[in-house]
């Protein structure tokens, strides 16, 4: 029978966006026929312009540029108070568009992948429908009080640690699945293949590093150590939408073979041809690297839902989180010399990581609108 899916999600970071394009993909893979859309919370008052970001996508960008901002406005609205206004505040400015919206599109269940949905889900659902809505929290362990709410038919989570920090929140409908990553990412890959299109070597450590939004510095004081390096080891650094520092990269010599990318849709080819990424600790790019089965090295984190995807990465060594610019040095020292063996984080990765996250949405989807839950 065909179905009417509706996933909602909000374009701060990339985080929230990775996970609802994931959960689309894979229903679309299997049920071609039933008709899906992504809806973002920011296009609620109308498609904002080609390459111009609204006041809130600034703000966002701003704090995670400085991240003791995004620290302190993590824990000073972590509380019941802040979340109602919150609620307030949103209900009052988005409510009526949303609510235009879901009537227009009528949808069997909801699939949200940021907290923001829930007020607005939750009075539609009382007052209009009560159309089944599965939350999919992104982060780990750090959970802000904003995504928790009674009213929330299903929660999928990434991983035990987060199922038992909502369970101590009164919440039990609690599936673990693993954070919603591309599928690919646990196919098998040809290296030869990727790695010579890139101008790289097969059976040579290869340390991918990816620059995301905060502490640019430091991952250019990174790349500048390692481009100097005389070991054998070979370098694919992803930009992003940073132009300016694709160009700035491209000037720089390198010793070890390296090959910079600027934005790509091939991160799950790239991922698996590694042997480590180094990153930011976004829920996003940290999952993806795990569902690679690829250790991880985070020489920097935002503050506040961060904070959890580390722990997690430290308590089941995943990978590596030093923050102090020598102890990196170092530690990528040994990992390039082989003093320590990358092999053995690879093997606590296979123990960790949920296979194919957004299939064991897709199940729980399927099971909800056949009635059998």
């Amino acid at each position: 029978m065909k179905r009417k899916i509706l996933i909602l999600t909000a374009s701060y970071g990339t985080g929230h966006i990775t996970a609802a394009k994931s959960i689309y993909s894979e229903i679309k893979l299997k049920h071609s026929d039933w008709d899906v859309e992504v809806f973002d919370f920011l296009h609620l008052k109308g498609e904002p312009q080609q390459g111009k970001l609204t006041f809130f996508q600034k703000l966002y960008n701003f704090s995670m540029e400085k991240p003791v901002i995004f620290d302190t406005f993590f824990f000073c609205t972590n509380n019941n108070f802040c979340k109602n206004l919150l609620k307030t505040i949103i209900i009052a400015n988005s409510y009526n568009s949303a609510k235009e919206y879901f009537n227009e599109f009528n949808p069997d269940i909801f699939v949200s992948t940021h907290p923001y949905w829930n007020f607005i889900v939750q009075k539609y659902k009382k007052e209009v429908r009560n159309v089944p809505y599965v939350c999919v929290i992104t982060d780990s362990y750090m959970i802000h009080k904003s995504w928790i709410d009674k009213n929330v038919d299903f929660y999928c989570v990434i991983d035990e640690d987060t199922k038992h920090v909502l369970i101590n929140s009164g919440i039990n409908k609690i599936w673990v699945t693993g954070f919603p990553v591309n599928s690919k990412l646990f196919q098998q890959v040809d290296k030869h293949k990727i790695l010579s299109e890139l101008g790289l070597r097969e059976g040579v450590l290869t340390i991918l590093i990816t620059i995301g939004l905060g502490a640019l510095d430091k991952f250019l004081k990174i790349v500048d150590f390692l481009r100097k390096k005389k070991e054998l080891f070979q370098l694919i650094i992803i930009t992003g939408k940073y132009k300016e520092l694709y160009d700035k990269l491209n000037m720089m010599e390198y010793i070890p073979r390296t090959k910079i990318i600027g934005w790509t849709d091939r991160m799950h080819d790239y991922l698996r041809v590694s042997d480590l990424v180094i990153c930011k600790g976004g829920g996003a790019i940290v999952s993806e690297s795990l569902s690679a089965g690829v250790p991880v090295l985070i020489p920097v984190f935002v503050p506040g839902q961060e904070r959890g995807n580390v722990y997690v990465v430290k308590k089941y060594k995943l990978g590596f989180h030093y923050e102090d610019e020598e102890t990196v040095f170092k530690l990528l020292d040994d990992i390039i010399t082989a003093k320590i063996k990358l092999e053995i984080y690879k093997n606590n990765i296979k123990k960790y990581i949920q296979n194919n996250p957004a299939g064991k949405i897709l199940k729980l989807v399927e099971d909800i609108v056949s009635g059998e839950i």
